[in-house]
């Protein structure tokens, strides 16, 4: 029987890597509160109604695990985005004294922040002995008042680490902390910082 070259097999095996890399894919579980998070909010002075929006991403893939750096094995997809994205805005506003509460669909009030989730990516890196995962958001945020845009910025922000794995628990943590990133960010164009101005103090101080 004639042997198959070794480089023909791993050309093979490589070509079908590629071939089959859509075929598999790995859905990211929920970002989890932190324990302190309801603690934070019940002592927050301000509540803010956000209205979060991921309009702008046709789905839910965000990216791939890579192995090699370069062969793409399975896509990742993010069906909590909206939900994440309000878990670490949490975080992030609870650290300077307000709460936030997603908005109904018909619900209307004098005073809201409104946060577009543009861009985000979430991808795991094979470096041979270590991995890379790492994600990148993008946020539109706005505040508006009486249907007014008083204030509006875009925000771009990424991050990443090294660990023994890429799986969701990591890909997971690297989003957690892009979307935290980012929603401080968003926070400080928007000034909302603490203490904020008074007279949106007024306005949704419970």
């Amino acid at each position: 029987m004639t042997r198959v070259p070794i480089q023909i097999r791993n050309l093979v095996t490589i070509i079908t890597t590629v071939i089959l890399s859509g075929c598999f894919s790995v859905d990211l579980p929920p970002q989890t509160p932190p324990d302190g998070l309801r603690k934070l909010t019940q002592l927050s002075d301000v509540n803010l109604p956000v209205r979060i929006s991921t309009d702008g991403l046709t789905d839910s893939r965000r990216g791939f695990q890579y192995l090699f750096m370069a062969l793409p094995i399975s896509r990742v997809h993010t069906p909590n985005l909206a939900n994440d994205a309000l878990t670490q805005l949490s975080v992030a506003g609870g650290l300077r004294g307000y709460s936030f509460r997603l908005l109904n669909d018909n619900e209307t009030t004098p005073l809201y922040l409104d946060l577009r989730i543009t861009d985000a990516s979430v991808n795991g890196y094979d470096l041979l002995f270590i991995r890379k995962p790492t994600s990148t958001v993008s946020l539109d945020a706005k505040l508006i008042e009486s249907g007014i845009v008083k204030r509006e910025c875009s925000v771009t922000q990424s991050a990443s680490n090294t660990s023994h794995f890429a799986f969701s628990a990591e890909l997971q943590s690297a989003l957690g902390e892009a979307l935290l990133q980012s929603s401080y960010k968003a926070l400080d164009c928007l000034s909302l910082g603490a203490p904020y101005s008074s007279d949106v103090d007024s306005i949704v101080k419970p």
